[in-house]
């Protein structure tokens, strides 16, 4: 028995140092994980004919809006902020563009991928956990052989900004598509699945057939805005249209996405500050922002996240109309980075507001 042990010690390190390299006869690049077949078409004839075609799996975040932007608008003003600066509360978000594929419009092509989803992709526990993509159809306009991502873009504010702040040149790519841009409207997505499969709110399917394991293609039908306002104060899930939905394995199918005008599908690939539905309030600057082609409200604080600050009014601010992704600004005169309504102020301007502020103090 000591012998076979000491055989046993022996052959431990040697298939690991041999699992560092290439065993004999078992080199050569490796098999990729999945492949799925696409094809861009441009039936509207909107891509250029100079235009550098490329498809994209892009996996999406776990998003919450903020509640400025669902909550029913106390003005006119409001609402015209909304409308400037807020994304489909429904939309796909992206958190990550992974690997793509050159395509000619008509022409399906091979998208393979070499890595799993990352683990903060994923969304569930050890033994339920699912990531989303979607297909997404760009113009690789600098020529990185990537699709970049954009962020919106805030006013200044006082204070130590931090790593709020986000003054980034917008992504050159033009994106004429995507297979899954909101749930409002009939999308097709790639999942990829860890364990058994537990319904949850994260780009619901819900009276659609479970996904299966590992990757597949998904389809379904959509619902209307109204239905999921509906659905989610009720704390339920917005219902698919059973008939719509549709699960095929990747090499079942070709995932086709039509080439429409820009700006149609740029929330796609616009990135968001928070993911939790959570609302920075930043100080106002002593010198007035550049609010030039930004659209502009004073407003009071949901009720909820007033606290012991309910007059508290704050100025809301929309990006401009040329940025890549809509955006918000939200000063206050009062509060801190992490809480509007915290007892010990980071900033307090209520006596003694700005000369350029616009709001009322209270």
């Amino acid at each position: 028995m000591a012998a076979v042990n000491r055989r046993l010690a022996l052959a431990v390190p040697a298939l690991v140092a041999a699992g560092c390299g290439n065993l004999q006869g078992l080199g050569g690049p490796s098999s990729p994980l999945v492949t799925f077949q696409v094809e861009g078409t441009d039936q509207a004839g909107v891509v250029g004919p100079a235009a550098s075609l490329r498809m994209a799996i892009v996996w999406g975040a776990q998003w919450q809006p903020e509640p400025f932007c669902i909550l029913p608008p106390e003005s006119s003003d409001a609402a015209a902020v909304i409308a400037a600066g807020c994304r489909d509360p429904f939309g796909f978000v992206p958190a990550r563009a992974a690997e793509n594929v050159a395509v000619i419009p008509g022409t399906p092509a091979s998208l393979s991928l070499d890595n799993l989803p990352a683990s903060d992709l994923l969304v569930g526990d050890l033994s339920s956990r699912i990531a989303y993509a979607s297909m997404v159809l760009f113009d690789d306009r600098d020529g990185s052989g990537t699709l970049d991502l954009s962020a919106p873009h805030p006013t200044a504010f006082g204070g130590d900004g931090g790593g709020d702040r986000k003054d980034t040149v917008d992504s050159a790519d033009v994106i004429y598509g995507a297979s899954f841009l909101t749930m409002t409207a009939p999308d097709v997505r790639v999942s990829y699945l860890e364990g058994a499969f537990t319904e949850n709110a994260f780009y619901p399917r819900h009276l659609c057939a479970s996904p299966a394991q590992h990757f597949q293609v998904l389809s379904a039908g959509g619902f209307t805005e109204a239905a999921g306002f509906a659905a989610a104060a009720m704390g339920m899930l917005p219902a698919e249209d059973p008939s719509t939905c549709g699960d095929q394995d990747p090499d079942a199918t070709v995932i086709s996405v039509a080439a429409q005008a820009p700006p149609g599908a740029d929330e796609v690939s616009c990135l968001e500050q928070t993911l939790d539905g959570s609302v920075r309030y930043h100080q106002p600057p002593a010198d007035a922002p550049d609010f030039t082609g930004r659209v502009t409200a004073c407003a009071h604080l949901p009720s909820f996240q007033a606290g012991t600050e309910p007059n508290l009014i704050q100025l809301v601010v929309s990006g401009m109309a040329s940025d890549h992704c809509k955006g918000l600004t939200h000063y206050t005169l009062r509060g801190c980075r992490e809480d509007v309504a915290c007892a010990v102020p980071d900033w307090d301007y209520t006596a003694n507001p700005p000369a350029w502020w616009p709001c009322p103090t209270s």
